[in-house]
């Protein structure tokens, strides 16, 4: 595919199963010549769309597409003057032209005594609805000023201090946002037990008379958008946390990373940045410190995890960060805390921090990690996800607390940027031997329930003997590669350690109680040690040396396990292929839960060949 911004032509060969996906983008920013058979940047297509698809996709340089969407609008802004000295107001459109506005020459344009008039028929309120409603697309600031001028009541939404809650008050309230302001008033959400999943309701705005509301902080920016939508301005009278923080910044990020802060702090530093394990999130967040320079927590799974983030914030930001973890409780400006920690202490710590990370941020809905969300006062929130949607329907709490998803990337599209390396899936298939069939069926003959037998059937299944076999086949075929082996159990995991002790293999195992995970990671990083064998301890974030290979011994059936494992071993490096090994036992319950997983490898990677020989 051709694509021409100014003077200059970018040629890119595109996948048969991503071409349409970039057509429909491309199209979006630029207009087809069939003559020359290039696609042509149109600025004026680019100034009501996104356009990053031409810097990521095809190398065009960010600044030669601002230089022409700047050249558009400094002609813009001589026409829009030329216009308003008229006594008309216009602006470019982005969509369709409605009334009381009427197309001229490309622009929207209204009279300003027309405006004056439509007020006098109508009313202020109605008026305001009927031509602010209508302004979509490109405008002079200055101009819109003037034109809200001829309105006489300033309608507004006014946020106070509570205390522990935000209040809202609406000046001269509508109907159309009162009833607004009611349905956001209550979301749902799912709790699952053993027999079936009910469903709840939170309130999140509370009424506490004909045109005030009460609620939790985070709803700032809901009240905010619903506000805008039905024409009404924000005085903001809140008193945020406000603490400025000190911070050198040495490092630097990937253009995809750069647009995903960019799109955060243009949507008011609220909101979820979605990107495979390995895409370097941590980095995402600490350039969201960085740019915001104020009191920061960060939430997080483990103490491993906290580890890792503040040694990145004092060798990146050169701040001591404080910890709060069960173990330790160090208040400072930055703080890098557990989500169970931080969430038993809430009360006190909810109006310390300007800013709130949620790393691994679909564990925010479950009950303790909420009481963060909904508690704290924090203006300003960064959701970061590989996966943030969740198996229990409740990942819209995510997106209500911390921000809907402004910057999705994916492991495609990080593959075509050499960020990430390709995948090779192989699915190896083992049996159970008679005996082990003959125990499982006597133990689930005895099982009481239909949730003992699947209890019974997953675990012979998942510790099927044939399976530590295949691994050690497998190690004699995979010499010399750097090897992360993945069991559900440890005493499955300590049984594979102990038979590549045997055989010679420079092996470490690393399960919950390991205390030396970083001299294992050193020496694994150094090539003194080439296998892990690891339980679910590396499923969660945790910043692993690169490897290459990864063997699947047992998993559950969740896909975000599956991702954040095959995650360890993508890391992109030239010429680097990531094989995956998912071993299964045959005619069990492991072949439903191995097709359930994989839905969490990358789509080019599901595409391969199943049933590898070894």
């Amino acid at each position: 595919m051709r694509v021409r911004v100014g003077d200059r032509v970018y040629d890119r060969s595109i996948p048969d199963d991503l071409f349409q996906r970039v057509k429909e983008r491309v199209k979006s920013v630029c207009r087809f010549d069939p003559s020359t058979k290039t696609w042509v940047f149109d600025p004026k297509k680019a100034l009501c769309s996104e356009w990053n698809i031409l810097t990521e996709f095809f190398g065009v340089p960010e600044d030669e597409v601002r230089r022409e969407l700047e050249e558009l609008r400094a002609r813009l802004d001589k026409k829009l003057d030329e216009i308003m000295k008229e006594g008309r107001f216009a602006f470019f459109p982005c969509g369709e032209v409605r009334e009381p506005f009427r197309l001229e020459g490309g622009l929207a344009v209204l009279d300003l005594n027309e405006a004056k008039r439509i007020i006098e028929r109508e009313g202020p309120l109605r008026a305001y609805d009927l031509i602010m409603g209508s302004i979509k697309g490109y405008y002079r600031e200055d101009h819109l000023k003037r034109l809200e001028s001829l309105f006489s009541l300033k309608k507004t939404v006014v946020l106070r201090d509570g205390g522990r809650k935000m209040l809202v008050d609406v000046q001269y309230p509508e109907e159309g946002l009162m009833n607004s302001l009611e349905m956001a008033s209550k979301v749902k959400y799912y709790v699952r037990t053993l027999k079936d999943v009910q469903v709840k309701e939170l309130t999140v705005l509370r009424r506490r008379g004909p045109t005030k509301f009460e609620g939790p902080f985070f709803m700032h920016h809901r009240v905010r958008e619903i506000a805008s939508k039905h024409g009404y301005s924000v005085s903001d009278e809140v008193r945020w946390p406000d603490e400025d923080v000190v911070l050198y910044k040495d490092f630097s990020l990937y253009s995809f990373q750069r647009e995903a802060v960019d799109r955060w702090e243009r949507n008011g530093k609220f909101g979820t940045v979605v990107m495979p394990t390995g895409a370097g999130k941590t980095y995402v967040g600490l350039e969201a410190i960085f740019r915001t320079s104020k009191s920061t927590l960060v939430c997080v799974v483990t103490e491993e995890l906290a580890k890792q983030w503040s040694e990145l914030i004092r060798e990146k930001l050169s701040y001591e960060p404080g910890i709060f973890t069960g173990r330790k409780k160090v208040l400072r400006p930055i703080t890098v805390g557990i989500y169970n920690s931080v969430a038993k202490h809430v009360d006190g710590l909810f109006d310390r921090f300007a800013l709130i990370i949620f790393d691994e941020v679909h564990h925010v809905p479950a009950a303790t990690f909420k009481e963060i969300a909904f508690k704290a006062k924090a203006k300003y929130r960064l959701g970061l996800s590989a996966t943030p949607e969740r198996a229990d329907g409740n990942h819209h709490l995510i997106f209500l607390t911390s921000g809907e998803v402004v910057y999705r990337v994916n492991y495609e599209q990080l593959l075509s940027m050499g960020f990430l390396a390709p995948i090779r899936h192989h699915l190896i298939y083992v049996e159970l031997t008679p005996e082990e069939r003959k125990r499982m069926s006597r133990e689930i003959a005895a099982s009481r329930t239909e949730e003992e037998r699947r209890l019974v059937e997953k675990k012979y299944a998942l510790k099927a003997r044939a399976k530590v076999d295949k691994v050690l086949e497998l190690l004699r075929n995979l010499r010399g590669r750097k090897i992360l082996i993945f069991t559900e159990y440890v005493d499955q995991a300590e049984e594979i350690y102990r038979r590549a002790r045997e055989e010679g293999y420079r092996v470490e195992l690393l399960i919950g109680r390991t205390t030396n995970r970083a001299e294992i990671f050193d020496r694994f990083r150094r090539g003194d040690v080439d296998i892990i064998v690891t339980t679910r301890v590396l499923d969660e974030g945790i910043d692993v040396p690169d490897a290459d290979v990864a063997i699947i011994v047992s998993g559950s059936g969740s896909r975000r396990q599956m991702a954040q494992r095959v995650g360890r071993v993508v890391r992109g490096a030239p010429g680097k292929v990531a094989d995956v090994y998912e071993i299964v036992t045959k005619g069990t319950i492991e072949e439903r839960l191995s097709k359930l997983r994989r839905r969490g490898l990358p789509i080019s990677s599901r595409r391969r060949r199943r049933g590898a020989k070894f």
